[in-house]
């Protein structure tokens, strides 16, 4: 039971859909969605499509802890300003369609809130884009239904077998919206899952996933969609 337990936070910990890279100090890691690590050096702020919005403003726009469900708390917080923030892949040579939606031209905030150890995890991202570059983005997240619906990797040393499907995401939260439901079985009796939301809402993307063990979604990133749309649009004038 212990080694199944300890493979499984293994998993949750590889199984990253963001990555938090603080600036400078010893940073803990974190089982689940969020993996902080320290970066070399100073990381330059990321250039933004318009100063009206900046990476504190985008803090400002996460969901909070009445936005979630009771007994989740924040594991893990980050923004362009303290270090670069992965979301979306990156982790995965499996599928190399997978990478990260943010890169140095974009700026971005995220939080990750978790039900204890082993899950369920959910993350909420904001990543503002270069004009045009959110439509990019969402392409290549739908693209992974393709060219990556199934594919087998080592994660902590054990071998996973992925598939990717795409999902329904909630209706009428943004300009545009795309839904991926990745599932991860293994030879050990142990499953993760994650279901993985983005809505883009002008030069804004909008990024919610779960990530919890076994088959069965955790159903977290669809149900605090309409929830992260709406502070966007508050908290963000041209959001």
């Amino acid at each position: 039971m212990k080694l199944k337990h300890g493979a499984a936070l293994l998993l949750l910990g590889t199984f990253a859909m963001t990555g938090y890279a603080a600036n400078a100090g010893p940073a803990p890691r974190w089982h689940g969605v969020a993996d902080v690590r320290p970066a070399a050096g100073t990381a330059a702020p990321a250039v933004s499509a318009s100063p009206a919005a900046t990476d504190e403003d985008l803090r400002a726009a996460l969901l909070g802890d009445a936005d979630v469900p009771s007994g989740m708390t924040p594991v893990a917080m980050a923004s362009t300003r303290t270090g670069k923030v992965s979301i979306g892949g990156g982790s995965f040579p499996g599928c190399p369609a997978l990478e990260p939606m943010t890169t140095d031209e974009t700026t971005s905030a995220a939080v990750t809130y978790a039900a204890g150890a082993v899950g369920p995890y959910l993350t909420h991202a904001i990543v503002r884009f270069p004009a045009g570059g959110a439509q990019d983005a969402m392409a290549r997240l739908r693209s992974t239904t393709a060219s990556c619906r199934s594919f087998e990797q080592q994660l902590a040393g054990i071998t996973v077998r992925f598939t990717v499907a795409a999902a329904d995401p909630p209706a009428g939260l943004g300009d545009d919206a795309a839904g991926l439901r990745m599932t991860g079985t293994t030879d050990i009796g142990i499953s993760v899952g994650a279901d993985i939301i983005a809505v883009r809402r002008h030069d804004y993307v909008i990024w919610l996933n779960d990530t919890a063990i076994g088959t069965s979604p955790a159903g977290l990133a669809a149900s605090a969609a309409p929830a992260a749309a709406a502070r966007c649009g508050q908290r963000l004038k041209d959001c």
